[in-house]
């Protein structure tokens, strides 16, 4: 992992799943940030957060659709490579403004994807 510059893109390397990331971890090139997928009996959520910490800046609940999972996933970190890695959390909200919510994914599936269907 490198040194963060002032505008360095925020990209994701695949890293061990952790308690908080227990499906899928992905970390930030500067190890700021956690990105990653996580079970529970409502299904799988996209989770999003400072590393080390439990995740605070996206929660999106995927349910049970495998169908969703990589296309959400794709579509989120497409969206988080304009965002500078030394970001602080509101302006990953800012690209979100819905994430903080614990939004149903359906509602917002067209925005974030195109059509789901």
């Amino acid at each position: 992992m490198g040194t963060p510059g002032p505008q360095q893109a925020l990209i994701f390397q695949r890293a061990e799943p952790n308690h908080e990331y227990r499906a899928l971890r992905l970390l930030s090139d500067a190890g700021r940030w956690e990105l990653g997928l996580s079970e529970f009996q409502s299904g799988i959520r996209l989770r999003m957060g400072l590393a080390g910490r439990p995740p605070s800046v996206i929660d999106f609940c995927l349910g049970h659709n495998p169908d969703l999972y990589s296309p959400v996933l794709l579509a989120v970190i497409k969206r988080l490579e304009s965002v500078p890695e030394v970001s602080p959390a509101k302006d990953v909200d800012a690209v979100f403004p819905w994430a903080g919510t614990r939004p149903d994914m359906n509602v917002h599936l067209e925005a974030l994807i195109g059509s789901p269907g």
